[in-house]
C-alpha cells in the first residue's frame, strides 16, 4: 500500500530531525524538497506521472549527499538544486566517472551497456579509449624501468579465475612490491599467468626485475612456496629472506595440537617483540623445540627454513611489522577478490583483468602511497648504513 505525500514529508522530517550528521540531516531534507517540488510539477502538469526515484550522491565540496530523487514518466522533471544535468568541470571528471564504471561493472560489455541503459555522459568510445589507456599503463607498470637500489620486496601470489574462449580457467597474479631506502613504496610489476602458482611463474618475475634494473635488495619476504626461498637468492645472492610469519602460524594451527598451537603462537608473538637478532633466535630454538615434541615430522620439515623466521630483526624495530608479513599485498588482493565477486566468481576477460589492476596500481600510487612511508624515511640513514656494510658503495 503506497504511503500518502503527508506521510512521506513526516517521513523525512523524522529522519532529519534524528540524523546523526550535519551531511545526513542536509541529505534528507533536500530529499523532501525534491519531493515536494514533485509535486507541484504533477499536480500543474497533466500529461506526466511519477515514476518512482533513483539514487545518486551530489557533491558540494567537502560535503556528499545521498539523496533520492524523484523521477517521472517523461523525464522533464529535475529538482531545482541540481546541477545543470551532466555539467562537468574538467577532463578529469569524465575520466573518473569511467573508471568509476569499470570498478562498479562486472564486466567491460556491462559497463558498455551501463552507459546507453543510463544515459551516461560519455560514449562507448570514449570508454574505449580511457581502457586502452589503462591497459598501457598496465603493460607499462611490468616493463618501466626500475632504480637498482631498494630496501625491501614483497613478493605474493593470487590465484583467481578468468574466462578465456568461453572457458573459465586458473590464473595467478605475481606482485612484487618495493619499498626504497628512502620509504617510497610502490608496485614493481604485476604479472598474469594461467595456472597455479609455479616456481617457473617466479622465475619469470625475478627476471623481469633484473631485466629492468634491480640489482640489491636488503630483505624481500614471501610466504612458504616451496623453493621460492632458494630461488629468490639464486637471483639476488645477498639477500635477506624473510617467509611470512602469518603464514607460519597459519600452519602451526593446522600441524599441532591445540594446546601446543597456543604456546607455539605466544612464541612467535614473542619473537616479533624481540629486542635483537639474538634474542628472537634464542626464542626460535626454543619453539622448534616445542614443534619437535608435538609433530616430529612437520618439525623435520620447517626446521630446514629455520634462518628464514627471523632476518626481519636485523632492521630497525619501527619497520619490522611490514616485513615479517606479506600483509602489504592485501591493498591490492582485497579489491580483486572484490572485483571476482562482482563478477560472478571470475573475471570475464584478462582485458578486463588487466584494466582493474591498473586502476587498483593508480589508486596506490596517487592515493595512500603517494607519500613516502613515515617509519622508513624515520629510519632512512641507518637502513643507507645497513645498505653500505653489505654492498658497498658500488
Amino acid at each position: 500500500m503506497k504511503r500518502s505525500n503527508e506521510q512521506l514529508v513526516k517521513d523525512y522530517l523524522q529522519k532529519a530531525f534524528t540524523a546523526e550528521s550535519y551531511e545526513e540531516m542536509l541529505s534528507h531534507l533536500l530529499n523532501l524538497l525534491a519531493f515536494l517540488e514533485r509535486t507541484i510539477y504533477l499536480q500543474n502538469t497533466s500529461n506526466d506521472k511519477g515514476n518512482g526515484f533513483r539514487t545518486m550522491k551530489l557533491h558540494a565540496g567537502s560535503l556528499t549527499f545521498d539523496l533520492l530523487i524523484p523521477r517521472t514518466r517523461n523525464g522533464n522533471f529535475r529538482p531545482f538544486f541540481l546541477p545543470e544535468k551532466w555539467k562537468r568541470t574538467s577532463p578529469q571528471d569524465f575520466m573518473n566517472l569511467a573508471h568509476a564504471l569499470i570498478l562498479s561493472s562486472k564486466s567491460i560489455e556491462a559497463a558498455k551497456r551501463a552507459i546507453k541503459e543510463l544515459g551516461l555522459p560519455i560514449t562507448e568510445e570514449y570508454l574505449e579509449e580511457v581502457l586502452n589507456k589503462l591497459q598501457q599503463e598496465f603493460r607499462a607498470l611490468n616493463s618501466s624501468p626500475l632504480p637498482p637500489d631498494w630496501f625491501s620486496l614483497t613478493l605474493d601470489a593470487k590465484e583467481t579465475s578468468v574466462m578465456s574462449n568461453g572457458v573459465i580457467l586458473p590464473y595467478t597474479l605475481y606482485t612484487v612490491i618495493g619499498t626504497s631506502l628512502d620509504g617510497e613504496r610502490r608496485v614493481l610489476l604485476t604479472l598474469i599467468k594461467e595456472g597455479k602458482e609455479n616456481l617457473e611463474g617466479w622465475k619469470e618475475v625475478l627476471k623481469n626485475l633484473l631485466s629492468r634494473g634491480v640489482r640489491r635488495v636488503l630483505i624481500a619476504t614471501h610466504d612458504d612456496f616451496s623453493g621460492l626461498s632458494k630461488l629468490v637468492k639464486s637471483y639476488f645472492p645477498e639477500v635477506d629472506v624473510q617467509l611470512c610469519l602469518v603464514h607460519f602460524v597459519r600452519n602451526l594451527k593446522k600441524q599441532l595440537p591445540p594446546e601446543a598451537f597456543k604456546k607455539a603462537k605466544n612464541y612467535v608473538t614473542a619473537i616479533k617483540d624481540a629486542v635483537s637478532y639474538e634474542h628472537g633466535v634464542s626464542l626460535l630454538k626454543e619453539l622448534m623445540m616445542l614443534i619437535k615434541e608435538a609433530n616430529p615430522s612437520y618439525f623435520e620439515r620447517v626446521s630446514k627454513k629455520e634462518e628464514f623466521f627471523v632476518p626481519f630483526l636485523k632492521y630497525p624495530k619501527e619497520v619490522r611489522r611490514s616485513l615479517y608479513s606479506t600483509n602489504l599485498a592485501e591493498s591490492i588482493n582485497r579489491k580483486i577478490e572484490d572485483a571476482e565477486q562482482l563478477g560472478g566468481g571470475y573475471f570475464h576477460s584478462i582485458r578486463n583483468l588487466e584494466v582493474r589492476l591498473a586502476l587498483v596500481v593508480k589508486e596506490l600510487h596517487c592515493g595512500r602511497w603517494k607519500k613516502r612511508v613515515p617509519v622508513v624515511a624515520k629510519v632512512k640513514h641507518f637502513l643507507h648504513v645497513l645498505f653500505e656494510e653489505r654492498f658497498g658503495d658500488g
